[in-house]
């Protein structure tokens, strides 16, 4: 299955831990950004059926283009693999995998947006076999 996100690719942050009372409380950093961000891939990832066995991923972020790049792909922040997690994470959200530990292969690139691909994701995700 495919699907695609449209939107800069927010990366999945620290943590902050607080105490409230007597609890301890723990949220990410960069929630305010994080959070529609992941809601966006959960939607576009709800396609109504869910992997529960082991999956092979493959991604392509697009990123928006620095109006003088340093270097000809993306090589600078965000980290991607902070941006696979949420990615992830979204696609549990939205019930596309049981959990994210599923995954047992990814392929994943960055790249500057363009014209024909705009920012955000494009994701394919397939049950995983033996050769995968």
């Amino acid at each position: 299955m495919t699907f695609r996100v449209d939107g800069v690719p927010v990366p999945q942050g620290s943590k902050k831990g607080f105490v409230v009372g007597k609890r301890a409380v723990l949220v990410d950093d960069n929630k305010d950004v994080l959070k529609p961000w992941r809601r966006k891939v959960a939607a576009a990832s709800d396609i109504g059926h869910t992997f529960t066995g082991p999956v092979f991923v493959a991604a392509v972020f697009y990123m928006p283009r620095p109006k003088r790049p340093k270097f000809s792909l993306p090589g600078v922040k965000p980290d991607l693999d902070k941006l696979m997690r949420a990615l992830g994470d979204g696609m549990t959200d939205g019930g596309l995998l049981a959990d994210d530990s599923r995954i047992v292969s990814q392929f994943i690139h960055k790249r500057y947006a363009s014209d024909s691909n705009p920012p955000g994701v494009r994701v394919l995700v397939m049950e995983a076999g033996e050769e995968t």
